[in-house]
């Protein structure tokens, strides 16, 4: 496994580094190609890494009957349906706990087992950088989701929240206790969050860092599935959600294909992310990752 997560390690640092040289103040909002580019990225290399939750189910749950099989299935669609309705119902109430929820589930990223309070800070600057040098567009796309008054107010007060965060990042990573390569990829995600383009900040950053890293944890914490049935919970799932949004698509009355591509990926995202969470926090799958003594020696 290390020498998988040493690759993509090294690849996630060198296509930051490519993307903060030649991505370095381009508008994605005039560039809609650029954005759609991004947008199908997210969706085809970001998503595949939740369809492994099926796989993850199994052997948590040992579905192994017909109604074991029903009974996942209908307590994830009705977890994923749930987060629909809260949003509908309270959209501000909903938007806050999901960036809460995202800032605690990409804390994991790293090899910090052992700086919680570090965890959390890096978590958190993935959500809150944005707003120091993109605070408009961060509350346009906000606006896409929640009233345009909150998305302001979100974004004020997450220029506060990344400047405490920021600096007690930057001094934890002077510990020496902690690897130069976990310190490169915090480095890597902060600028790319800092100075690029939220949408294209956040495609380079779950495609080649969350669903990346969780795809190779996984591989190896599914170890009795076989590679074709690894492939399958890979592709057809996805699939399945390709469809489901574009069905979603025809099915809205706003047919801004922007607008609504963005809604509909974040809210599918959002559906998908609790279920999501809760089925790798039932499989012991960070309990597995701190066993194995998986710092940052990569």
């Amino acid at each position: 496994m290390k020498q998988l997560m040493k690759f993509q390690s090294n690849l996630f640092i060198l296509i930051s580094s490519f993307a903060l040289l030649f991505g370095y103040g381009v508008d994605l909002n005039a560039n809609f190609q650029l954005m759609l580019l991004a947008l199908i990225f997210v969706v085809l290399l970001g998503v595949p890494h939740g369809s492994l939750d099926v796989l993850f189910a199994i052997q948590t749950f040992d579905l192994k009957q017909l109604k074991h099989w029903l009974k996942f299935i209908a307590s994830y669609v009705i977890a994923a349906l749930l987060v629909i309705s809260i949003w509908l119902i309270a959209p501000n109430i909903f938007f806050v706990c999901f960036l809460l929820l995202s800032a605690l589930h990409f804390s994991d990223d790293l090899n910090l087992m052992d700086f919680k309070a570090l965890k959390l800070s890096y978590g958190a600057l993935i959500i809150t950088l944005p707003s120091l040098l993109f605070s408009q567009e961060l509350i346009d796309l906000y606006a896409m989701i929640i009233d345009i008054k909150t998305s302001t107010y979100l974004v004020e007060a997450s220029k506060f929240i990344t400047v405490p965060a920021g600096f007690y990042l930057t001094i934890m990573l002077l510990n020496k206790k902690i690897g130069i390569r976990t310190k490169l990829e915090t480095f890597s995600v902060c600028a790319l969050f800092l100075l690029l383009h939220p949408i294209l900040a956040f495609s380079i950053y779950f495609c080649g860092m969350h669903s990346a890293r969780h795809l190779i944890r996984s591989h190896f914490f599914l170890r009795k599935f076989t590679k074709r049935a690894f492939l399958n919970a890979l592709i057809f799932p996805t699939i399945a959600v390709i469809i489901v949004g574009i069905f979603t698509w025809l099915m809205a009355e706003n047919k801004t294909l922007e607008v609504e591509m963005i809604r509909i990926i974040f809210i599918g995202l959002a559906a998908l992310t609790v279920p999501h969470a809760w089925i790798l926090q039932k499989s012991n799958f960070q309990a597995w990752l701190i066993t194995r003594k998986f710092k940052d020696d990569y």
